[in-house]
């Protein structure tokens, strides 16, 4: 398949939250983006899966800090010779997305993706960029079937988002196609600190949206469309048939996970069929 029509650029996130990381200290690495996965940092292994899709342009590292940068023998050659851009990490993914854009608005198209994206692959870049393409929208959001994870990986306790009987789960791939792009950006940084709890988001958009999610009657869908009423924007969500794009790492317990799923024999030694799997909510 060829990707012509279609050219990104890409913001990977790689700064440190406040406070201690707990992966980043189970690794024992300044920084949670270093830590290994595979025999590889997870860094290393987001900044190949965008060097390889075809669908990628540029692309950018917002983080870690410069110091970092200038001491790494593998991140300080790739800046230095230009074959990636390095960017200032600011307080918060949102803030670091607003500020990249406000300087550098003949980026857009823009993908967002995260450093902890340790199973992140150039197919399913690509899968997610063309998709997003078609939609028309100003912002396109990738989502995971919650189901279609649970069977490939049951062991995975992800935040599950209930839209009616639909069980999804976001995957931090993110495309702004439009400056107006901004507006969504600037509300999204309200939303941070409650990323991890469905219902405090579904808070923001009003009692009645939050009772109709809890009834289980309101669709993603409808939720979008508010959201973009709001902000004056189309916001559009893509469904990725794979269930990896929804593993981050964000505890040392994902670490560990991911760290089997990329071992030759994670199929034999995975849970047996039938083992029940929370989710967190």
């Amino acid at each position: 398949m060829k990707f012509d029509h279609v050219l990104v650029n890409v913001l990977i996130l790689a700064g440190a939250r406040s406070g201690k990381d707990p992966v980043a200290e189970y690794a024992g690495v300044a920084y949670k983006v270093l830590a290994k996965v595979g025999g590889e940092r997870m860094i290393d292994r987001v900044l190949r899966a965008a060097e390889m899709a075809q669908t990628v342009n540029r692309r950018i590292l917002c983080g870690p800090s410069l110091e970092i940068i200038k001491n790494d023998d593998s991140l300080h050659p790739l800046v230095e010779s230009g074959q990636i851009d390095w960017a200032e990490p600011q307080a918060g993914p949102s803030g670091s997305v607003q500020a990249y854009l406000a300087t550098h608005p003949q980026c857009l198209p823009l993908l967002v993706t995260t450093g902890d994206h340790a199973l992140l692959t150039s197919e399913i870049v690509d899968y997610f960029v063309v998709e997003a393409s078609k939609t028309g929208a100003d912002v396109a959001i990738g989502l995971v079937s919650y189901p279609l994870l649970k069977r490939a990986y049951p062991v995975s306790k992800r935040t599950v988002l209930r839209f009616g009987k639909e069980e999804l789960c976001g995957c931090n791939l993110f495309l702004f196609f439009s400056s107006d792009a901004v507006r969504l950006i600037q509300f999204w940084s309200r939303l941070e600190q409650d990323r991890k709890r469905p219902v405090r988001l579904i808070r923001h958009l009003g009692p009645w949206m939050v009772f109709r999610y809890l009834c289980g009657t309101l669709t993603l869908s409808e939720c979008l469309a508010q959201v973009g009423l709001r902000f004056g924007l189309n916001i559009r969500e893509v469904r990725l048939p794979f269930p990896q794009a929804a593993i981050d790492v964000d505890k040392p317990e994902d670490l560990n996970l991911v760290n089997e799923i990329l071992s030759s024999d994670f199929n034999s030694r995975s849970s047996p069929p039938g083992q029940s799997t929370e989710s967190v909510s």
